[in-house]
Protein backbone atom coordinates (compact mmCIF):
# COMPACT_ATOMS: atom_id res chain seq x y z
CA UNK A 1 0.00 0.00 0.00
CA UNK A 2 2.50 2.48 0.73
CA UNK A 3 4.59 1.88 -2.45
CA UNK A 4 1.05 2.67 -4.52
CA UNK A 5 0.98 5.57 -2.16
CA UNK A 6 4.48 6.55 -3.06
CA UNK A 7 4.14 6.10 -6.74
CA UNK A 8 1.28 8.28 -6.97
CA UNK A 9 2.48 11.42 -5.62
CA UNK A 10 5.58 11.42 -7.98
CA UNK A 11 4.92 13.47 -11.08
CA UNK A 12 4.16 10.77 -13.47
CA UNK A 13 1.45 8.97 -11.12
CA UNK A 14 0.51 12.15 -9.90
CA UNK A 15 -0.55 13.19 -13.81
CA UNK A 16 -1.96 9.61 -14.24
CA UNK A 17 -4.25 10.09 -11.44
CA UNK A 18 -5.75 13.71 -12.12
CA UNK A 19 -6.07 12.79 -15.67
CA UNK A 20 -8.18 9.52 -14.72
CA UNK A 21 -10.01 11.82 -12.09
CA UNK A 22 -11.13 14.04 -14.37
CA UNK A 23 -12.24 11.71 -17.21
CA UNK A 24 -14.47 10.19 -14.43
CA UNK A 25 -16.14 13.32 -13.61
CA UNK A 26 -16.62 14.00 -17.74
CA UNK A 27 -18.26 11.36 -18.07
CA UNK A 28 -20.02 11.19 -15.00
CA UNK A 29 -21.72 14.80 -16.62
CA UNK A 30 -21.99 13.42 -19.67
CA UNK A 31 -19.22 15.51 -21.18
CA UNK A 32 -18.31 13.72 -23.76
CA UNK A 33 -16.52 15.27 -26.34
CA UNK A 34 -14.19 16.66 -23.51
CA UNK A 35 -13.23 13.10 -23.07
CA UNK A 36 -11.94 12.62 -26.60
CA UNK A 37 -8.09 13.81 -26.54
CA UNK A 38 -8.09 13.72 -22.45
CA UNK A 39 -8.78 10.11 -22.89
CA UNK A 40 -6.64 9.16 -25.97
CA UNK A 41 -4.12 10.67 -23.47
CA UNK A 42 -4.40 8.90 -20.20
CA UNK A 43 -4.84 5.35 -22.96
CA UNK A 44 -1.47 5.87 -24.26
CA UNK A 45 0.03 7.39 -20.82
CA UNK A 46 -1.63 4.11 -19.32
CA UNK A 47 -0.37 1.48 -22.04
CA UNK A 48 3.20 2.60 -21.50
CA UNK A 49 3.45 3.33 -17.71
CA UNK A 50 0.91 0.48 -16.86
CA UNK A 51 1.40 -2.53 -18.82
CA UNK A 52 4.38 -5.32 -20.14
CA UNK A 53 3.54 -3.02 -23.93
CA UNK A 54 6.83 -1.20 -24.03
CA UNK A 55 8.74 -4.71 -22.32
CA UNK A 56 6.93 -6.95 -25.25
CA UNK A 57 7.67 -4.60 -28.27
CA UNK A 58 11.18 -3.97 -27.29
CA UNK A 59 11.59 -8.01 -26.72
CA UNK A 60 10.70 -8.82 -29.69
CA UNK A 61 13.61 -7.45 -30.96
CA UNK A 62 15.89 -8.62 -28.34
CA UNK A 63 14.96 -12.17 -29.41
CA UNK A 64 15.38 -11.65 -32.95
CA UNK A 65 19.03 -12.97 -32.27
CA UNK A 66 19.43 -15.77 -30.31
CA UNK A 67 21.81 -15.59 -27.06
CA UNK A 68 24.70 -17.10 -27.18
CA UNK A 69 27.41 -18.84 -24.80
CA UNK A 70 30.61 -18.55 -24.36
CA UNK A 71 31.49 -22.10 -25.60
CA UNK A 72 29.97 -21.74 -28.60
CA UNK A 73 31.37 -19.03 -29.63
CA UNK A 74 34.21 -19.72 -32.35
CA UNK A 75 38.18 -18.54 -31.85
CA UNK A 76 37.95 -14.96 -34.48
CA UNK A 77 40.12 -12.45 -35.48
CA UNK A 78 38.83 -9.67 -33.61
CA UNK A 79 36.69 -8.82 -31.16
CA UNK A 80 34.04 -5.51 -32.33
CA UNK A 81 32.00 -3.43 -29.53
CA UNK A 82 29.88 -0.79 -30.43
CA UNK A 83 29.89 2.74 -28.74
CA UNK A 84 26.88 3.21 -26.35
CA UNK A 85 28.22 1.88 -23.26
CA UNK A 86 30.27 4.89 -21.81
CA UNK A 87 31.35 8.53 -22.31
CA UNK A 88 34.06 10.68 -21.72
CA UNK A 89 33.37 12.98 -18.10
CA UNK A 90 35.09 15.98 -17.38
CA UNK A 91 33.76 15.54 -13.99
CA UNK A 92 34.43 11.41 -12.67
CA UNK A 93 37.22 11.03 -10.79
CA UNK A 94 38.04 8.23 -13.82
CA UNK A 95 37.22 10.56 -16.47
CA UNK A 96 34.62 8.21 -17.65
CA UNK A 97 30.62 7.98 -17.25
CA UNK A 98 29.29 4.19 -17.46
CA UNK A 99 25.88 4.29 -19.60
CA UNK A 100 23.24 1.75 -19.70
CA UNK A 101 24.67 0.09 -22.12
CA UNK A 102 28.04 -0.33 -20.30
CA UNK A 103 27.20 -4.21 -20.58
CA UNK A 104 28.48 -4.22 -24.29
CA UNK A 105 32.27 -3.06 -23.22
CA UNK A 106 32.02 -5.29 -20.10
CA UNK A 107 30.70 -8.76 -22.18
CA UNK A 108 33.55 -7.48 -24.96
CA UNK A 109 35.99 -7.22 -21.68
CA UNK A 110 35.31 -10.98 -20.85
CA UNK A 111 35.34 -12.22 -24.21
CA UNK A 112 38.72 -10.88 -24.62
CA UNK A 113 39.28 -12.81 -21.66
CA UNK A 114 38.34 -15.94 -22.55
CA UNK A 115 41.09 -15.21 -25.63
CA UNK A 116 38.16 -15.78 -28.02
CA UNK A 117 40.08 -13.17 -30.07
CA UNK A 118 43.44 -11.77 -30.04
CA UNK A 119 42.11 -8.39 -30.51
CA UNK A 120 39.17 -6.22 -29.32
CA UNK A 121 38.12 -2.90 -31.72
CA UNK A 122 36.11 -0.19 -30.17
CA UNK A 123 33.34 1.99 -31.44
CA UNK A 124 31.32 4.68 -30.43
CA UNK A 125 30.72 8.45 -30.42
CA UNK A 126 31.58 11.78 -29.22
CA UNK A 127 30.85 15.18 -28.45
CA UNK A 128 32.40 18.95 -28.97
CA UNK A 129 33.49 20.66 -25.84
CA UNK A 130 35.57 24.28 -26.07
CA UNK A 131 36.70 22.77 -29.52
CA UNK A 132 37.89 19.83 -28.52
CA UNK A 133 36.33 16.44 -29.74
CA UNK A 134 36.05 14.27 -26.62
CA UNK A 135 35.37 10.41 -28.30
CA UNK A 136 34.13 8.03 -26.52
CA UNK A 137 36.30 4.74 -27.68
CA UNK A 138 39.59 6.90 -27.08
CA UNK A 139 38.06 7.42 -23.52
CA UNK A 140 37.45 3.76 -23.10
CA UNK A 141 40.64 2.81 -24.34
CA UNK A 142 42.82 5.59 -22.08
CA UNK A 143 40.67 3.51 -19.20
CA UNK A 144 42.22 0.78 -20.59
CA UNK A 145 45.62 1.26 -20.77
CA UNK A 146 45.90 2.86 -17.25
CA UNK A 147 44.69 -1.00 -15.98
CA UNK A 148 46.87 -2.22 -17.90
CA UNK A 149 45.31 -3.62 -21.02
CA UNK A 150 45.11 -1.96 -23.90
CA UNK A 151 48.52 -2.37 -25.84
CA UNK A 152 48.23 -4.31 -28.89
CA UNK A 153 45.25 -5.90 -27.60
CA UNK A 154 42.48 -2.84 -27.85
CA UNK A 155 42.27 -0.35 -31.05
CA UNK A 156 40.01 2.83 -30.96
CA UNK A 157 37.57 3.85 -34.08
CA UNK A 158 38.06 7.31 -32.98
CA UNK A 159 34.43 9.27 -33.47
CA UNK A 160 31.95 7.68 -35.23
CA UNK A 161 28.56 9.16 -36.39
CA UNK A 162 26.41 6.51 -36.31
CA UNK A 163 26.23 2.38 -36.60
CA UNK A 164 26.89 2.61 -39.98
CA UNK A 165 29.67 4.63 -39.57
CA UNK A 166 31.20 2.07 -37.24
CA UNK A 167 30.76 -0.73 -39.60
CA UNK A 168 32.73 1.03 -42.74
CA UNK A 169 35.71 1.84 -40.05
CA UNK A 170 35.63 -1.55 -39.29
CA UNK A 171 35.28 -3.14 -42.92
CA UNK A 172 38.11 -0.79 -44.11
CA UNK A 173 40.30 -2.97 -41.34
CA UNK A 174 38.65 -6.54 -42.03
CA UNK A 175 40.25 -6.04 -45.81
CA UNK A 176 43.47 -4.28 -44.45
CA UNK A 177 44.76 -6.95 -42.24
CA UNK A 178 43.05 -10.08 -43.43
CA UNK A 179 40.25 -10.70 -41.03
CA UNK A 180 37.67 -13.45 -41.96
CA UNK A 181 35.89 -13.44 -39.36
CA UNK A 182 34.80 -11.34 -36.23
CA UNK A 183 32.76 -11.26 -32.97
CA UNK A 184 30.24 -8.21 -33.11
CA UNK A 185 29.15 -6.96 -29.44
CA UNK A 186 26.27 -5.20 -28.86
CA UNK A 187 22.89 -4.53 -27.63
CA UNK A 188 20.27 -7.13 -28.28
CA UNK A 189 17.36 -4.75 -29.37
CA UNK A 190 20.14 -3.15 -31.44
CA UNK A 191 21.58 -6.04 -33.28
CA UNK A 192 19.44 -6.68 -35.88
CA UNK A 193 20.35 -3.16 -37.37
CA UNK A 194 23.63 -3.50 -36.75
CA UNK A 195 24.44 -7.47 -37.96
CA UNK A 196 22.61 -6.07 -40.94
CA UNK A 197 24.74 -2.97 -41.32
CA UNK A 198 27.96 -4.65 -41.06
CA UNK A 199 26.73 -7.97 -43.78
CA UNK A 200 25.93 -4.51 -46.22
CA UNK A 201 29.93 -3.31 -46.16
CA UNK A 202 31.00 -7.14 -46.60
CA UNK A 203 31.88 -8.02 -42.82
CA UNK A 204 31.08 -11.50 -41.59
CA UNK A 205 29.99 -11.39 -38.32
CA UNK A 206 29.20 -13.57 -35.64
CA UNK A 207 26.19 -12.06 -33.40
CA UNK A 208 27.16 -11.45 -29.63
CA UNK A 209 24.06 -10.17 -28.13
CA UNK A 210 23.98 -8.23 -24.02
CA UNK A 211 22.03 -5.57 -22.81
CA UNK A 212 19.36 -6.99 -22.37
CA UNK A 213 16.33 -4.52 -21.31
CA UNK A 214 13.03 -5.59 -21.61
CA UNK A 215 12.03 -6.76 -18.35
CA UNK A 216 10.30 -9.95 -19.97
CA UNK A 217 13.86 -10.85 -20.88
CA UNK A 218 15.80 -9.50 -17.62
CA UNK A 219 13.27 -11.27 -14.91
CA UNK A 220 11.07 -13.50 -17.33
CA UNK A 221 8.61 -12.14 -15.43
CA UNK A 222 5.21 -9.86 -16.69
CA UNK A 223 2.87 -8.21 -14.27
CA UNK A 224 -0.02 -7.17 -16.89
CA UNK A 225 -0.80 -4.09 -14.60
CA UNK A 226 0.58 -2.21 -12.20
CA UNK A 227 0.89 1.58 -11.19
CA UNK A 228 2.86 3.99 -13.46
CA UNK A 229 6.80 3.30 -13.88
CA UNK A 230 8.50 6.08 -15.53
CA UNK A 231 10.94 2.93 -16.74
CA UNK A 232 7.55 2.21 -19.27
CA UNK A 233 9.01 5.80 -21.06
CA UNK A 234 12.34 4.64 -21.21
CA UNK A 235 11.59 1.49 -22.61
CA UNK A 236 9.18 2.80 -25.70
CA UNK A 237 11.68 5.14 -26.54
CA UNK A 238 14.37 2.79 -26.53
CA UNK A 239 12.48 0.52 -28.80
CA UNK A 240 10.60 3.57 -30.90
CA UNK A 241 14.28 4.71 -31.69
CA UNK A 242 15.36 1.52 -32.92
CA UNK A 243 12.37 0.69 -35.13
CA UNK A 244 12.83 4.32 -36.56
CA UNK A 245 16.57 4.00 -37.15
CA UNK A 246 15.85 0.47 -39.31
CA UNK A 247 13.20 2.27 -41.02
CA UNK A 248 15.72 4.78 -41.80
CA UNK A 249 19.08 2.77 -42.28
CA UNK A 250 16.65 0.14 -45.21
CA UNK A 251 15.22 3.70 -46.95
CA UNK A 252 18.91 4.78 -47.11
CA UNK A 253 20.24 1.53 -48.01
CA UNK A 254 22.34 0.78 -45.47
CA UNK A 255 20.92 -3.10 -44.50
CA UNK A 256 19.02 -5.14 -46.87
Amino acid sequence: MMNAVLTLIQPLGLAWLLLGSWLVWAAWRRRWRLLILPGLAWGILTLVTCTPAASLLLAGLERQEPGVTMQALPQVDAIVCLGGGAEPSQTELSGLHLKTGADRLSTALVLLKKQKAPLLVLGGGGYEEAGVMHSEADGVLKILTELGLGEGQVLSLGVCKHTRDEALKVAEMVQQRGWKKILLVTSAYHMPRSLGTFSQVGAEVVAVPCNYLSSINRVGDLHWLHWPHSGGFQTFGTWFHEWLGSKVYRWRGWIP
